[in-house]
């Protein structure tokens, strides 16, 4: 096997162990929450819990400088942070979404920090590896490795396993994490990569957004995540509210949300090769746009089970083909020796947007109405595709780039 290969396949491990336990943290124990009969204000602080995920900018440059020597600076972190994520799923698993809402918030909120982390060393082990012709081949791979994790984690835990109790679902997960720590521990990843001395300051960790590319990019990206975001936020009390248990929601949130994805995340690869990612970004954030208002004039006179499946996993397909038409962008613009610190600056302020934005989507859900929220997001999408548009001349088709 080819190194660039054996690093496809190694990104591809470690996405779809980090993406199994985000599919079930933010979208299957949205589930039981409100199974259990938490009002939407309680659902939408799940939400805010991820906050801290967005924080990792302030902690990034250590994962740049720092590791144990003969392992590897990104893969030290990646192996303990997926320890500190098994002990922190065992302890998840002594709460109950009935009584103790507020302690799975907060539990929540530090399983954040690890995933955030280690998401982090995932992204800088790229960035630092791939040469530029395979970088959007790279975001792609991590992209159907996450739509994968739907099959592990919806199928194989929430579908199978959720009718047996909270407890035993989130055990069987941490025991699913310890499987991937075994198979992660011995993976040769970057133990002889150069290590950095410069000690940045508090200012410096956000050096990357005074690039006028990378703001722009950051622009275009915004308004079109918040339109994902209202979706993302809203799905699991909308497919409860007509009427689907827990498990058929997972299975729909979970498994074919995600095997949507798949289909997005790989017809994205060839649509940004060919126009380049600005341009897909526009045509991602246009028919994204269509997509909201056909679903909230649809909400508006009766809400059925097939509208709010379709409204899921079409809305999935859109946020599948965002992340490598956007990363594979923002892949090019990190400096050398910086990959995980660039990454986390920037997708710190991306996902800070996209937590505020699902959270404040479901907690508004219960006084709105469902039709007002979708038709208000298609404003921001079309705002994302317009931005994009403008920059389209940023980034050339990869065709062109190689000659």
């Amino acid at each position: 096997m080819s190194s660039e290969r054996a690093l496809f396949a190694t990104v591809g491990l470690l996405t779809l162990s980090l993406s199994s336990l985000v599919l079930f943290l933010w979208q299957g124990v949205a589930l039981y929450l409100r199974d259990a009969g938490q009002p939407s204000e309680i659902v939408g602080l799940l939400f805010l819990a991820g906050v801290p995920w967005t924080l990792r900018f302030l902690w990034a440059p250590m994962i740049d400088r720092m590791g144990f020597r003969g392992v590897g600076r990104y893969k030290s972190w990646i192996v303990g942070t997926q320890l500190l994520i098994v002990i922190g799923m065992f302890g998840l698993s002594l709460t109950d979404p009935a009584t103790t809402p507020y302690a799975i918030i907060a539990l929540l909120a530090l399983l954040s920090v690890f995933m955030g982390t280690q998401q982090t060393a995932i992204f800088g082990l790229m960035a630092q590896q791939l040469k530029p012709d395979s970088r959007v081949k790279g975001m792609t791979v991590q992209v159907l490795a996450y739509a994968s994790a739907g099959a592990v984690t919806g199928l194989g835990v929430l579908y199978l396993l959720s009718d047996l109790g909270w407890s035993f679902t989130v055990v069987t997960i941490a025991v699913v994490s310890i499987c991937f720590l075994v198979v992660i521990a011995p993976l040769k990843l970057d133990a002889h990569a150069p290590v950095v001395s410069s000690k940045p300051t508090l200012l410096s960790l956000f050096s990357i957004l005074k690039d006028s590319r990378v703001r722009r990019l950051l622009y275009a990206i915004l308004p079109v995540n918040m339109a994902v975001a209202a979706t993302f936020g809203l799905q699991s009390l909308m497919l409860l509210e007509v009427g689907l248990s827990v498990a058929e929601a997972g299975l729909v949130t979970i498994v074919g949300a995600n095997a949507f994805g798949f289909v997005g995340g790989f017809a994205a690869k060839p649509l940004t090769e060919r126009l380049g990612g600005y341009a897909a970004i526009t045509c991602i954030g246009v028919t994204l746009a269509v997509s909201c208002l056909i679903f909230g004039a649809l909400f508006m006179t009766e809400m059925t089970t097939r509208a709010v499946i379709a409204l899921v996993l079409t809305n999935s397909l859109f946020a599948f083909a965002l992340m490598p038409s956007a990363k594979s962008i923002l892949m090019g613009y990190c400096s050398e020796g910086r990959e995980a610190t660039d990454f986390a600056a920037f997708s710190g302020v991306e996902g800070l947007f996209f937590m505020v934005a699902a959270g404040v989507m479901t907690t508004l859900a219960d006084k709105t109405g469902y039709a007002s929220l979708f038709l208000a997001t298609a404003c921001f999408a079309v705002l994302g595709a317009f931005i994009a548009w403008q920059d389209r001349s940023q980034t050339r088709p990869l065709k062109e780039v190689r000659t």
